[in-house]
């Protein structure tokens, strides 16, 4: 069925198209929209539009939904370390080289395959933030709608400390210092984001040097904003990259050891508790891997 809408009220004018959609149907994430205009089924007074389209009033989209294949997600035995669970959440441990969630790269053994055997059918998990595949530590699920929305709001709120070790190349001198670059997609590749002039979502990160050894440096480092890969491609924009970061900063042989992950972890998240109302926080220590590398810390 076609779906048809006209734009009746100033405060959507100059909202783009895809954010104007997702606002409506709020069932449907503004990448789904993304996806429509990118397989040009959006239209706007009949014409094909960019994702970025800058609605006036008057503008009339029609657009089909289109089904989209799901991934069946399936109960594995994969060992966790859950670091608390209640009747609203459960906070894991991720270890590093495993996925959060499927994907058709990933079909399985993954966190959210781990979590569905674990909860052996009495609740399902929902997926409120990400770590990356090689980033180890603390990844927060919400255990019903409720809390889902709550930590969700939160996020996007920056109501939610996130605090990472982060160990990089190079002897930092400053003690403390902060990073106020925009980043955006690497024209180089698409898959890597990187400052450049075209960025516009500024992104922020502060950090705070922690121990220092022969020519690297162990970082605690807070994102005030998170974007996609930011201490990542921040650390490098400041020429101390992650060790062991095969996109930003390739893989780096310490003590005769090679590192070929990213040597980054969450080890420490804050929020308000969606039931309780108060604020909680949990902590994760430094893996094993990052340990050795400044002598068990």
């Amino acid at each position: 069925m076609q779906e048809r809408e006209k734009i009746e009220y100033k405060k959507f004018e100059m909202e783009r198209v895809d954010s104007y959609l997702a606002l409506v149907y709020k069932d449907y994430s503004r990448s789904y929209f993304q996806k429509l205009v990118d397989k040009q089924k959006i239209f706007v007074n009949g014409k094909v539009v960019l994702s970025s389209y800058k609605l006036k009033r008057g503008d009339i989209i029609t657009f089909e939904f289109e089904k989209e294949e799901k991934l069946k997600i399936h109960p594995e035995k994969i060992k966790l370390d859950i670091v608390y669970e209640d009747d609203d959440i459960i906070v894991v441990n991720k270890q590093a080289g495993i996925v959060v969630h499927p994907s058709y790269g990933h079909k399985s053994g993954t966190l959210l395959n781990a979590l569905m055997a674990h909860s052996d059918g009495k609740y399902n998990s929902y997926l409120v933030h990400r770590l990356d595949k090689d980033t180890s530590g603390l990844i927060i699920f919400a255990k019903n709608e409720r809390a889902k929305i709550s930590i969700s709001k939160q996020l996007q709120n920056r109501a939610v400390k996130k605090m990472y070790y982060a160990a990089v190349k190079g002897a930092i001198v400053e003690n403390k210092g902060r990073i106020e670059a925009p980043l955006g997609r690497s024209a180089q590749n698409r898959k890597l984001m990187s400052v450049n002039p075209l960025a516009k979502k500024m992104a922020i990160t502060e950090f705070n040097v922690v121990a220092r050894k022969d020519g690297y440096t162990l970082v605690d480092v807070r994102i005030i904003t998170g974007r996609t890969h930011q201490i990542r491609s921040h650390m490098k924009y400041i020429n101390h990259p992650v060790i062991g970061d095969q996109q930003y900063g390739g893989p780096e042989v310490i003590d005769g050891k090679e590192y070929k992950r990213q040597m980054l972890h969450a080890h420490s998240i804050t929020f308000t508790h969606p039931s309780a109302s108060k604020t909680i926080n949990f902590t994760a220590e430094l893996p094993e891997d990052m340990r050795e590398i400044f002598n068990k810390i």
